[in-house]
């Protein structure tokens, strides 16, 4: 088992490959998300395609390319990845802002192993999945969100030379170069088949020699907190989330949720409990799959009394006794929803059809049952917001909080950087009111290079410009600061280093744009060298609002006999 050569390798990139080099102002763009810009944090489906590949006898090694380079400024990535010798490469590119990474990345693994084949999949590669294969170091893209029986099938047709002609839900190129795409077909409507991705991490962390791949965002050792998936697809239909349910419908084909088992989701919660303390996210509503479904997981997961920070998300607002159910089956529970706007009118557009009245009712409920902390998030950019009406969503959030106190935990940041491929707005820009700037995946690619955010962004609607969206979100965050402050959310002195850091930023994005308006480039590259230094101590500094959003850790971080046990066999 252990010290085994993989037949595949999945990489995941950073957004922008030569984040190390290049002169970019920090940006908000990751402040509600644990991982920095970079995008480190690698997508929870490499863990579920490594274990059912290496169940079904194929060695599936994952890297997190991304958090090596965070890690080590001096990596050498091109002699790195010659060491690696698979029978085949995967690079995701599930979200847009890894278009740049992802290709390059690509780019430079066809470089160095030209006979290699290379393979990609995710959200983004699904849409775009023709344009992809106009590039010449992508050989294959797999389409969908369960991928894991495609890239079975591509893996074995590969080592036992096979045709490609009957595997779902790949693209690929034929022998006389031209475009294949086989049909989207498999869409499970059930995930039983997904196994225990947590022990193949550990063990495979062994196996291949690699325990830095474990890290999944670049201060993971420190916070480990893990994601238990729960479902695929939504039975809410968002207008800018390309995982909604006309989103996936559209994009890969799923007309329905697709849930784990209550007994998985349980054995995946209780096998985390024994070797972290940290927080368990639950990603997904529960309550998608119906109170019957939702209610015999709470219980399930009430039977191994975990002593972790348990973090539920809601879609939409739940029942009092969903509270009441929680609060008795937990010591530690906290509650995440995303009203996106105070704006009722505005949030029925985007589809989330409830009022502020049942969104107060519903942190009421959760905080009389004794939750820790309740997060609720909005956004800058939306269709129909101006920025008046964004300043009014940061004094909603000073009315929760004088109403709720210091466990309610309100926070706001950019749309963005693109609008989701697939989704409603991205189908119908014009109904919301929205301009879409950039299209093609060379478009999102270049964009990602620029230094100022701004020019990343991928859309601007009719009542915000892009620069509007800039100047908003800062007006925006340095409000909330201030109303955090005040109502002992964070210290006061947290609150003016955070204050300090927000006009640092907006000064160094002036001086951005005073000298990209120099006509000669060779020029702006100079002057932007210059920048590098102050942009790098602003990004240090990223973790303050990262630090408003974490739960506490309950103890040691690692319980590493049981670690230990998990690789013998003994748990």
């Amino acid at each position: 088992m252990f010290f085994a050569q993989p037949d595949l390798v999945l990489l995941h990139p950073p957004a922008v490959y030569d984040f190390r080099s290049i002169t970019v102002v920090p940006n908000p763009l990751s402040d509600l998300i644990p991982s920095t810009p970079v995008f480190e944090l690698y997508p929870i489906g490499f863990t579920f395609m490594g274990e059912y590949l290496e169940r079904n006898g194929i060695n599936t090694r994952i890297v997190n390319l991304a958090q090596r380079m965070l890690d080590d400024g001096g990596l050498n990535v091109p002699r790195f990845l010659s060491r690696l010798r698979p029978l085949a490469f995967g690079v995701d590119l599930h979200w847009l802002t890894h278009a740049q990474g992802a290709l390059e990345v690509s780019r430079l693994l066809k470089e160095v192993h030209p006979d290699i084949p290379l393979i990609l999949g995710g959200y983004s590669a699904t849409f775009f999945h023709r344009e992809l294969m106009q590039y010449p170091q992508i050989d294959f893209v797999i389409r969908g969100d369960s991928t894991e029986e495609p890239l079975r099938r591509l893996m074995e047709a590969l080592k036992n030379g096979g045709t490609f002609d009957d595997i779902p839900n790949l693209t690929y190129r034929d022998r006389r170069g031209e475009v294949v795409e086989n049909p989207l077909s498999y869409l499970p409507a059930n995930l039983e088949y997904l196994g225990d991705s947590y022990r193949y991490m550990i063990r495979s962390a062994l196996k291949y020699r690699d325990w830095k791949s474990l890290g999944a965002f670049w201060n993971w050792w420190r916070y480990p907190i893990t994601m238990v998936l729960t479902c695929r697809g939504c039975s809410h239909d968002c207008a800018f989330c390309g995982g909604s349910e006309s989103g996936l419908a559209h994009l890969c084909g799923r007309g329905q949720v697709a849930f784990r088992p209550p007994e998985r989701v349980a054995y995946d919660v209780g096998l985390i409990s024994k070797f972290t303390t940290a927080p368990i996210f639950l990603v997904g509503d529960l309550l998608q799959g119906g109170r019957e479904y939702a209610m015999e997981t709470i219980e399930l997961l009430s039977q191994l009394n975990p002593k972790n920070q348990l973090v539920f998300e809601l879609f939409a607002p739940a029942s009092r006794e969903y509270f009441d159910r929680v609060a008795s089956s937990f010591d530690h529970f906290n509650f995440q929803i995303s009203p996106e706007t105070h704006d009722e009118e505005i949030r029925e557009r985007i589809g989330k059809p409830y009022g502020n009245e049942e969104l107060e009712r519903n942190i009421a409920w959760a905080i009389e049952a004794g939750c820790g902390k309740c997060d609720v998030f909005f956004m800058i950019g939306l269709p129909g917001q101006s920025r008046d009406s964004v300043l009014e969503t940061v004094e909603y959030c000073a009315h929760l909080l004088k109403q709720f106190g210091p466990r309610l935990n309100p926070s706001i940041g950019p749309l963005g950087p693109f609008i989701d491929p697939g989704c409603a707005i991205h189908r119908e820009p014009e109904r919301f009111g929205v301009r879409l700037i950039h299209r093609s995946i060379a478009d999102f690619a270049q964009a990602s290079l620029s230094p100022h955010w701004r020019d990343m962004l991928g859309y601007e609607t009719d009542l915000l410009s892009r620069q509007d969206i800039v100047e908003v979100t800062y007006e925006a965050l340095t409000a909330l600061n201030a109303i955090k402050a005040k109502n002992g959310l964070i210290s006061d002195e947290r609150a003016s280093l955070n204050d300090r850091r927000l006009r640092d930023t907006v000064s160094l994005l002036k001086l951005v744009d005073d000298i990209l308006a120099l006509p000669d480039p060779v020029m702006q590259l100079g002057e932007l060298v210059k920048l590098r230094e102050e942009a790098l101590k602003l990004g240090r500094q990223l973790y303050m609002p990262k630090e408003e959003l974490t739960w506490p850790v309950m103890g040691s971080r690692f319980k590493r006999l049981n670690i230990l046990r998990i690789l013998t066999g003994g748990i």
